[in-house]
């Protein structure tokens, strides 16, 4: 199993002055995370028009609300490879209101990718533009130091301004190549937005 690393999202908020401001059609973190669907190895989540199928995987019990924080942890999946083609994914939301209105989806992906090389990681990519089916996000990869006789392994932070919500899809995997095909084959979008 792959180290965790992709908390680094929950530690983009210490690096960025908050400035709450409610937005009244922007439904709560709760509501987002309920959008949610799993069915023969699919997720769904209706309010994003999101759709992960990660491929020989299985979802985990990983997922969770912070209403107190605007955020959520909407899914986790890793593979039930043993080799280097293991890999696991997280998708994750923040309201986009506990942010100064200004954020970028470009400053929101640095500031995670800066948090992660104070954990030890390097930057193997840094913050660049990607669609993902159709949706426009940012993008970085950092490289992971391996542990506990583990292999290093790579970790990429894509993140987009969405219905009111940071959304971030984080795809973890022993070699950059297998990020960028996870973030490309896995994940899909309807491009309709509310």
């Amino acid at each position: 199993m792959l180290q965790r690393v992709s908390l680094g999202f929950f530690f983009a908020a210490a690096l960025i002055p908050s400035v709450v401001v409610k937005a009244q059609s922007t439904p709560n973190i709760a509501a987002v995370f309920s959008a949610r669907k799993v069915s023969a190895g699919t997720y769904t989540n209706d309010f994003f028009g999101l759709t992960l199928t990660p491929a020989k995987a299985h979802f985990t019990q990983g997922g969770f609300v912070s209403a107190q924080a605007h955020r959520a942890r909407l899914v986790d999946a890793q593979s039930d490879a043993k080799d280097e083609t293991r890999y696991e994914i997280a998708v994750l939301a923040d309201a986009r209101s506990i942010y100064p209105p200004t954020l970028t989806a470009e400053q929101y992906v640095r500031s995670v990718r800066h948090q992660m090389e104070s954990q030890g990681a390097q930057t193997i990519q840094q913050e660049q533009p990607v669609k993902i089916s159709g949706v426009s996000f940012v993008g970085a990869i950092v490289e992971t130091a391996a542990q506990n006789g583990q292999a290093a392994h790579y970790l990429g932070i894509y993140s987009t301004l969405l219905n009111g919500y940071v959304l971030s899809v984080q795809p973890e995997a022993t070699s950059e190549d297998n990020v960028k095909k996870i973030i490309l084959t896995m994940v899909r979008f309807k491009l309709s937005t509310h």
